[in-house]
């Protein structure tokens, strides 16, 4: 498995403080308890005394890396201890077959794309008991080359974008007054020289600046046109959609501070403020894996991601082949399974890649 490594500066603990943190980390994710040394001497691992692990975890916790809550003697791993497990000590694990059988039964190359971002999003927050993501392949850099208005009803239009790939984008424009199907045609063969050679990101600006240019040509079309599509929507097609699944798991996690979650399902159901981490995935080359601060979606302090692109990237050299790539991941507490999740994510991501074939 390909997992993008953290640039910043590694941390020498040593090998036995390394799988005494790993411990920490892992026995606190399983049973949500802090971590004594008399517990790791129990499990069998050690040829060491409970008080060598205790001085261990004292050197631990003189590194910032492990603490101890006020009601226990135990310990649990800090923000920057599960930083420092996630970027240099985690080995990830294979799923087991029945997670493997219930992601395979859902990615079938013959469903659309709505439909299957729908399906692997609701199976990954089912065997990861965390919130999940998947957003649809998108071609980066294509660009269009012509568009359309359709009138859907008085107020209501529909833009249709091809772009150079024979990909399709539409976007709904809500219009104050009515317009005839003439003049969006009229409108279209106007505004198409400036929106064609740009990509769909840029179409809009493109766009705005042909209606301000032609006001004279459709005047007063123009002029609602301009303000309808000052605000037009999201994508109203699968491609490049995102669906968030499984959010309402994390309400199970006492360490999420529930003030701050209410808050991220809000940012859930937007979705638009989740494109910082979707952007910083998809231009990744491999797992990727954000803790705590990390995260960059405002009160996800708590969480973790773990996350991946898909899909194909073409050779730089290649100037008509685009790339298409997705992105898969799972949000859930700093106190995950990581060793389960990137396998989990590691998998779905191999079998979107051969289903995007």
């Amino acid at each position: 498995m390909l997992m993008e490594k953290s640039k910043k500066p590694v941390l020498e603990i040593g090998n036995r403080a390394a799988q005494v943190l790993a411990d920490v980390v892992e026995t606190y994710g399983t049973k949500g308890e802090p971590v004594g040394s008399k517990a790791l001497v129990q499990s069998g691992k050690y040829q060491l005394s409970g008080a060598s692990i205790r001085n261990v975890m004292q050197d631990l916790e003189g590194m910032g890396l492990i603490k101890s809550p006020h009601t226990s003697a135990g310990r649990i791993p800090t923000e920057m201890g599960y930083r420092y497990y996630a970027q240099h000590l985690v080995e990830t694990t294979e799923p087991e077959e029945a997670v493997k059988q219930a992601i395979q039964s859902q990615i079938n190359p013959s469903k659309s794309l709505s439909q299957l971002t729908k399906d692997v999003t609701s199976v990954l927050s089912q065997v990861t008991n965390c919130a999940a993501l998947v957003t649809a392949p998108k071609r980066e850099n294509d660009t269009l080359e012509t568009m359309e208005f359709i009138r859907l009803s008085n107020n209501r239009v529909l833009v249709v974008m091809v772009t150079k790939s024979g990909e399709i984008e539409n976007r709904m424009m809500e219009v104050p007054e009515f317009i005839s199907a003439d003049d969006l045609k009229k409108a279209a063969s106007t505004l198409n020289p400036f929106v064609m050679g740009h990509t769909l990101e840029e179409a809009k600006a493109a766009m705005l600046v042909g209606m301000a240019e032609q006001r004279g040509q459709v005047n007063a079309m123009i002029d609602q046109m301009m303000q309808a599509a000052n605000e037009w929507g999201q994508p109203v097609t699968a491609d490049g959609a995102m669906v968030v699944a499984g959010s309402t798991n994390l309400f199970q996690y006492p360490e999420i501070v529930r003030d701050k979650l209410q808050g991220l399902i809000k940012v859930f159901e937007e979705k638009r403020l989740l494109m910082t981490l979707v952007d910083e995935v998809r231009t990744s080359n491999g797992v990727k894996i954000f803790v705590g601060g990390d995260v960059p979606v405002i009160g996800a302090e708590d969480l973790a991601v773990i996350a991946s692109p898909y899909g194909h990237k073409a050779p730089a050299k290649d100037e008509d082949s685009r790339k298409l790539v997705g992105t898969v991941g799972v949000i859930g507490p700093m106190r995950m399974d990581y060793k389960h999740t990137m396998g989990v994510v590691d998998y779905t991501r191999s079998l979107l890649d051969a289903a995007l074939k």
